[in-house]
């Protein structure tokens, strides 16, 4: 009787232990939660159109709005070099 009680239960500071540590993982995830929703509903600034960037010429492929184009790439066929 005295072996399988002690199998089967935990301590009371083994057991206080535990549901500390998930108070803190449920508060941590919660906090994470909370960000990523906070994210979701900030305003997202759009990256303007080809056609609306400086230059008005539209590029081959769109790198998304952290991309900066400084058009350095010369047309061979369109220059007298």
């Amino acid at each position: 009787m005295v072996q399988s009680f002690q199998e089967r239960y935990i301590t009371r500071e083994k057991h206080q232990r535990i549901v500390d540590y998930y108070r803190k993982l449920v508060a941590r995830l919660y906090g994470n939660v909370r960000d990523l929703r906070a994210q979701a509903d900030a305003p997202v600034k759009k990256a303007p159109q080809a056609a609306e960037r400086p230059g008005g010429m539209p590029q081959e492929k769109d790198l998304g709005p952290n991309v900066v184009h400084l058009g350095f790439y010369r047309d061979r066929r369109k220059s007298d070099a």
